[in-house]
């Protein structure tokens, strides 16, 4: 688990349980990184990021399983946080408790979408957990 008691872990940490939108990079069958912004939900040890099933992403991931999260920085090109970790494609059943949180924090978005929670979830309904290993910025 990372050290999040660090100055630039701690400014990690919050951005993680205040931010809206991530971007997520994977690498391609051609080694060349793919980043998209994805919205996300932080639980203290993994980013939960949903996927429409037929995402390059998911292909990505399954190659190559190491990925990249990282913040907009601020309009001077600082506050920058990048996290390195590893994504897997989540198997068994999601904690309700944690699906709850994820809608109420994109319930807004989801609405702006012209969606509903269930549609949201029928059209997004890959799970995707990424573990943060290491973490970097300034």
């Amino acid at each position: 688990m990372l050290d999040f008691n660090s100055p630039l872990g701690q400014v990690i940490e919050r951005r993680l349980r205040q931010e809206q939108i991530i971007w997520l990079t994977t690498i391609d069958a051609r080694a060349t990184p793919q980043p998209r912004p994805v919205w996300f939900h932080w639980d203290g040890e993994t980013a939960l990021i949903f996927s429409q099933a037929e995402a390059a992403k998911l292909r990505h991931i399954a190659r190559n399983p190491r990925v990249a999260l990282n913040f907009n920085t601020d309009a001077e090109g600082g506050q920058v946080g990048v996290l390195i970790g590893e994504a897997r494609l989540l198997q068994e059943p999601l904690d309700p408790k944690r699906l709850e949180a994820y809608l109420a924090k994109y319930a807004r978005g989801i609405r702006d979408l012209e969606m509903t929670p269930e549609s949201m979830l029928s059209e997004y309904r890959a799970v995707l957990l990424v573990t943060p290993l290491a973490l970097r910025g300034f």
